[in-house]
């Protein structure tokens, strides 16, 4: 999970697994497994807007990284857990 901004994410910023929370307000956390998905968005404010992207937006030239959506049944289990918390989740398919 990254803070929103108006540029897109770096593939550097995507795939490093530091995590960082600062007191300006920036977020980069990385978590595997549902479970631990739910955990994080259960610390979030209800509304937040969520947007869970399938890749990049931008072609990169490290063509090694192969990024997608996991199966429709996780997903829709995340979004699920979402809109108990509050949250405005979507996904944005490549």
């Amino acid at each position: 999970m990254i803070t929103g901004t108006n540029r897109n994410k770096t593939l550097e910023e995507i795939i490093s697994d530091e995590g960082l929370i600062s007191e300006a307000g920036w977020v980069q956390i990385h978590v595997v497994g549902i479970d631990a998905i739910k955990a994080v968005l259960s610390k979030l404010h209800e509304r937040e807007e969520i947007s869970w992207l399938a890749g990049m937006r931008e072609q990169t030239e490290q063509t090694n990284v192969n990024m997608q959506l996991p199966p429709e049944t996780i997903i829709n289990n995340i979004k699920e857990h979402a809109k108990q918390c509050g949250l405005n989740f979507t996904v944005q398919p490549h």
